[in-house]
């Protein structure tokens, strides 16, 4: 699903996949991390104008961490979460005890991090 979003304007990036487990992940949690990681790559798309986006996976015993990053124009400061899209990505990580963390500098792209125990 992520390969799909690259075209010639945009390269999307993904580490380490494979570092994580997921025949020992949870259904639900599969379908949490799916649902989270498309609502990113569909915002990216439409709203960032980025030429290259990362999603970094790790893994432990205890816990999955995913990282997304990308160079677009980053979000308007103070207006973060509130739209539907981040707002279900936030409901959707809470479901499963997870965290999330964005760290977003106006002009400099979208970071965040969301991880979840396993």
């Amino acid at each position: 699903m992520l390969s799909e979003y690259q075209n010639q304007s945009l390269n999307v990036l993904i580490k380490d996949i494979d570092s994580v487990d997921w025949m020992k992940i949870d259904e639900n949690k599969k379908l949490v991390t799916y649902r989270v990681l498309q609502e990113l790559m569909v915002n990216m798309k439409k709203h960032s104008q980025a030429t290259l986006a990362v999603i970094d996976f790790s893994s432990t015993d205890k816990k999955i961490q995913i990282q997304y990053s990308d160079n677009g124009i980053g979000m308007p400061f103070g207006k973060t979460i509130l739209k539907n899209g981040l707002q279900n990505v936030e409901n959707r990580i809470k479901s499963i005890r997870g965290t999330l963390i964005f760290d977003i500098q106006t002009n400099r792209g979208v970071k965040l991090s969301f991880g979840y125990p396993v």
